[in-house]
């Protein structure tokens, strides 16, 4: 979600820092050294346009779009599952043809393996803040996430109260 939020053009343009420069590269390697320690470095073209691939995973309005949409994605990064074995335990490996590919494959699968233990899609979602397109996985025991954040829930909330205020005081 890090790289959609911080690279995607959506959110980025939403939150009004398409102008603003893009966290370096080697934020992400900051963050998770050993993660990334499997994969080659990236170049910021590479960081936006799978964010701008992913991104509408998340907005997706059903199942099947979700499920679509993430079809296109391993078709596009050109993967394909197999199965390996290290001395009797096998399991599952995917491969992609395409090495440029590698942080979309990479991505897409994280989002497979989520679906796999919660197969509810419509708990991937984008935030329904103003001036918010950032992406969440809700992970929250009811299933009603809409903000990415509390930040953002609590922009919103503060926002509604002070219009409905406005709104009273004019009445």
């Amino acid at each position: 979600m890090h790289i959609v939020n911080e690279w995607g053009d959506a959110p980025r343009t939403e939150a009004h820092e398409g102008n603003e420069p893009y966290p370096t590269a080697e934020s992400l390697r900051a963050q998770s050294p050993q993660f990334w320690a499997h994969f080659p470095p990236f170049d910021e073209r590479t960081l936006v346009e799978t964010a701008n691939l992913i991104h509408p995973i998340f907005a997706a309005s059903s199942g099947r779009e979700c499920a679509d949409r993430l079809n296109e994605l391993i078709s596009e990064a050109q993967m394909s599952p197999a199965l390996a074995s290290e001395a009797w335990a096998v399991q599952e490996v995917w491969h992609t043809a395409r090495p440029d590919r590698v942080l979309l494959a990479g991505a897409t699968l994280s989002l497979i393996d989520h679906l796999r233990h919660e197969p509810d899609a419509s708990r991937l979602g984008v935030c329904e803040g103003d001036a918010c397109a950032d992406v969440y996985v809700d992970q929250s025991p009811a299933g009603r996430r809409q903000y990415c954040s509390l930040t953002c829930q609590n922009r919103n909330r503060t926002r509604a109260y002070r219009a409905h205020r406005r709104a009273a005081a004019q009445s």
